[in-house]
């Protein structure tokens, strides 16, 4: 199938054979006439060649500004020898040769493509600019054709279309960084304009780049995309547009406004541990409390990942380097610098962390630790981790000095001595703290209860990282029993029922999961519905031992209900005779050790409610060295009999090794 332009050249030959042919008889008939002249001597005058435009836009009509022209001229009396061209008649030259004889261009060719601008006028879509053409042959003897064709139309481009591919965030920092791009869609770009405007309070926009005295825009080529400014500070507008090979620019800038904030200098640099949670620095300048070194146990494995970005004001990491105790000599910067591992020795170390970006502006981290030798050795240590804060009734649920008084006694007889820990006795930021690495280092067994909100969520905190002291007791082989009410989701902060999985990279997670053995969980809760005996949330009277449980020779664990004739127990609600609450129990933990890793020593004897009746309610992990070993017990030991608990604390106890006196 022949294209248009093989239509057309065929066209054109067969039309410029014909033409030859008429000039060739055209030479002949002139011969003959001076032949046959009366006067020989007389010369006949030139005849002045002519010119045709074969190919161009309508008159009158619009055009693609690139533009192609075809013409053609023929002389009667001779050759041609050349053509003159000309475009956009000057307003004050009536006469089109003038125009040429003024802007005219000799060329040897019958056809251009020529590339015109098209940037006068302005729609939504389009550039437009009004042009005009001219062309004359010119024969062997220099005569010019008198009435050259000519015409007038209307040059088109579409409008190029300018979009800012990177800037900065509403509020940023200081050094602001902008990337952009542009299309076109009849053509390409060949030059950016951009300029910037700042605010003052109370004040009119006014233009601080380029310095309007000296040009309205920076212009630059299209290879350049980007750009950088800062320092700055305050209310900010910024704006770039391209420009085509039409001459026609972008009627529409890509425009952002933004707030700089000069406290947000710098990249804003994430530190991921291990073991103290997720760290975040922004500025030259850490705060003050990385000055003050966090105590953590001898042994500990540390893992250090850093990132840092600086999308939010527009700019680029450029580069990371860190130092570990020794800022004599720093690396060189490197992209690729992001990790560090060490097993630190005992005493205080200190981990430099900076970032840099592309302005040259830079964000110092510090992780600051003392590590302490955990002898495990010297005391049984006990956590009251009873919420006394809103004990409102002493009288029937029993009072904080009546519980101390309980673990003391079920602890009585063991070679170390018993040390305790309240955290309303230990007051920081206005509130109670759970132990600490000084007071858990000496700890040969802890035995922490939680018998209502406690202070061990705070230990996993997600939005307060720091050294989880009692993680890392665990980990450097520490022992615990762990106990209470709905201990699980105090630590996680999830709602029952949870599940625990291999992917959960959470503290929370890793500490059930890892150190209590325990893969999910679920709460009988407080329901006391009787009507609903399988939601029924006060429902175990007891706990008896596993198959397992009864080969570590454990005995059965029940509730302190008293005789409701005589004295109701410590668990009153089973005497109390409101129809709801009639001999019901107290509330429990259903439990599933992690991938079998843990042994299910106890089972519920439940009542009422057949969804926790044999279900295991205590996790135990033994490690088989007597350091490392777990005991979660899903219920609260104070309102359970007292002689079950001290046999089965007892029990406990001996596996991990703790010796009794003779």
């Amino acid at each position: 199938m022949r294209t248009l332009l093989e239509e057309e050249h065929e066209t054109m030959t067969r039309f410029k054979k014909l033409l030859v042919l008429m000039m060739f008889a055209a030479v002949l008939a002139a011969g003959f006439l001076l032949g046959c002249s009366k006067d020989p001597g007389t010369r006949v005058a030139n005849i002045e060649p002519e010119t045709t435009l074969s190919f161009s836009p309508d008159e009158g009509s619009e055009a693609n500004y690139r533009v192609r022209m075809n013409w053609f001229g023929w002389d009667a009396d001779g050759e041609i020898v050349f053509f003159e061209t000309a475009w956009d008649k000057p307003d004050t030259i009536e006469s089109w040769s003038e125009w040429i004889d003024l802007d005219g261009r000799a060329v040897v060719s019958t056809d251009s493509i020529f590339m015109l601008e098209a940037a006068d006028e302005f729609d939504d879509v389009n550039a437009y600019a009004l042009h005009s053409f001219a062309v004359r042959a010119v024969d062997n003897e220099g005569a010019r054709d008198r009435s050259p064709e000519s015409l007038v139309f209307t040059a088109v481009t579409v409008l190029p279309e300018t979009e800012i591919t990177r800037g900065p965030a509403l509020v940023t920092g200081p050094m602001v960084t902008f990337e952009w791009t542009a299309r076109d869609r009849d053509g390409v770009i060949v030059a950016y304009d951009y300029r910037l405007f700042a605010k003052p309070p109370d004040g009119e926009w006014v233009q601080v780049a380029p310095d309007p005295d000296v040009a309205e825009s920076i212009t630059v080529g299209p290879d350049v995309t980007s750009v950088l400014f800062g320092p700055l500070a305050g209310l900010h507008r910024f704006e770039v547009w391209a420009t085509d090979d039409a001459g026609a620019a972008d009627q529409t800038p890509a425009v952002s406004q933004f707030t700089v904030n000069p406290e947000l200098a710098g990249p804003k640099l994430y530190i991921y541990t291990n073991v103290f949670g997720t760290h975040t620095f922004r500025g030259p300048v850490w705060p003050d409390r990385y000055n003050i070194p966090e105590p953590i146990f001898a042994g500990e494995r540390l893992q250090f990942v850093w990132n840092a970005t600086a999308d939010d004001y527009g700019g680029e990491v450029v580069g990371y380097r860190h130092a570990y105790d020794d800022t004599s000599t720093w690396p060189a910067w490197s992209i690729f610098d992001r990790r560090r591992r060490v097993v630190p020795t005992i005493g205080r170390h200190s981990l430099y962390v900076s970032a840099l970006d592309n302005a040259n502006v830079m964000t110092r981290a510090r992780i600051y630790f003392d590590v302490v030798e955990a002898s495990l050795d010297d005391y049984i240590l006990v956590v009251d981790d009873y919420n006394r804060w809103e004990d409102s009734n002493p009288d029937r649920w029993g009072s904080d000095e009546e519980r101390n008084d309980f673990y003391n006694r079920i602890l009585s007889g063991y070679v170390r001595d018993r040390s305790e820990w309240e955290p309303g006795d230990h007051i920081e930021d206005g509130g109670p703290t759970p132990p600490d690495v000084d007071a858990l280092r000496g700890a040969s067994t802890v035995i922490w209860y939680c018998d209502g909100t406690a202070t061990i969520r705070d230990l996993f905190d997600p939005f307060q990282p720091s050294y989880n002291a009692l993680a890392g007791y665990l980990r450097v082989g520490g022992n615990i029993i762990l106990c209470g009410s709905a201990v699980l989701t105090q630590v996680t902060g999830d709602p029952y029922p949870l599940s625990i999985g291999v992917s959960d990279t959470t503290t929370a997670g890793i500490f059930v999961r890892d150190y209590l053995h325990i893969g999910w969980a679920d709460y009988s809760g407080s329901g006391a519905n009787q009507s609903s005996p399988w939601e029924y949330g006060y429902c175990m009277h007891g706990a008896v031992p596993t198959p397992a449980g009864e080969a570590l020779g454990f005995e059965p664990v029940y509730v302190d209900t008293g005789d409701c004739a005589v004295e109701p127990g410590k668990w009153w609600m089973y005497c109390w005779t409101h129809p709801n609450y009639y001999h019901c129990g107290t509330p429990v933990e259903k439990l599933l050790n992690f991938q079998g890793t843990g042994l299910e020593i106890y089972a519920t004897d439940s009542f009422l409610n057949d969804n926790y009746e044999g279900e295991p309610s205590v996790v135990l992990y033994l490690s088989g060295d007597n350091r490392g070993n777990a005991c979660y017990i899903g219920f609260m030991l104070y309102y359970c009999q007292e002689d079950h608990v001290k046999a089965m604390i007892d029990k406990v106890m001996a596996l991990f090794g703790e010796e009794k006196v003779q």
